[in-house]
């Protein structure tokens, strides 16, 4: 899930930290949220956004992928069981 949490922060002056304060999340947690690395759950979403002053849809962006998987996997030289046994 992406998120537009850096921006948000941008433009109202606050660090990490300063949200870490109004939220009580780790400030940690707060950064690996911010840069994608992991996804938090709705209730820490709405803490998040209720700090900030915004609604969830303008902080966090949903992508339909699945999980590890960007395009389809590629093995090289794998033959078909049709192609042994002839």
């Amino acid at each position: 899930m992406k998120t537009k949490l850096s921006k948000i922060l941008y433009d109202k002056g606050w660090t990490e930290m300063d949200l870490s304060r109004e939220t009580g999340l780790a400030q940690s947690y707060i950064n690996r949220v911010k840069n994608a690395r992991i996804t938090p759950t709705v209730h820490t979403a709405m803490r998040i956004c209720n700090a900030l002053g915004v609604r969830v849809e303008e902080a966090f962006v949903y992508e339909e992928k699945p999980y590890g998987l960007t395009k389809k996997p590629y093995f090289p030289g794998k033959k078909r069981f049709d192609d042994i046994v002839t």
